[in-house]
């Protein structure tokens, strides 16, 4: 009777959670544990996922505002010089390009200028910021270009 009395009170004692160990390997309320664990995981899994989208967007907004900070910087080059030194106009666009790295290849900081209101691709030389600069160096780069160089003045 005694052997009965202590094995009912160990298979009582086995049965009870009492413990953490008890806890985890008794098999009532197993899927509540799995739930909760999934739940945990999904939670996680949220808060990486709304990291990694702040960042992506943190990202693009500075990627924008570096974007408008070069577009102010050209605007604000291109304000700068008005008069441009033309070596070549051209209403195809790929002899343009074609010109226009002959012409850096003279050490020039050539570029395409399009005309006001017209098709024609310019091969501008350099560019200045009054008339005066620009009628200054058309000098030069008609002896070292062309001869037929000339100054236009974008609006």
């Amino acid at each position: 009777m005694k052997k009965l009395v202590i094995v009912l009170l160990g298979g009582i004692l086995l049965l009870t959670p009492s413990c953490d160990f008890m806890k985890s390997i008794n098999p009532f309320g197993k899927k509540k544990r799995q739930t909760e664990a999934l739940q945990k995981q999904q939670e996680a899994y949220r808060v990486a996922d709304s990291i990694r989208v702040a960042n992506e967007k943190a990202e693009a907004e500075k990627a924008r505002l570096a974007e408008e900070a070069r577009l102010a910087e050209e605007q604000k080059a291109a304000d700068l010089s008005n008069y441009h030194v033309i070596v070549g106009s051209f209403l195809t666009p790929a002899y343009a390009d074609a010109w226009l790295s002959h012409i850096k290849g003279f050490g020039y900081d050539a570029k395409i200028v399009e005309m006001d209101g017209g098709r024609w691709h310019l091969v501008s030389a350099k560019s200045f910021g009054t008339i005066h600069e620009a009628y200054k160096a058309v000098g030069s780069i008609q002896d070292n270009i062309d001869s037929e160089a000339w100054v236009y003045r974008r609006q």
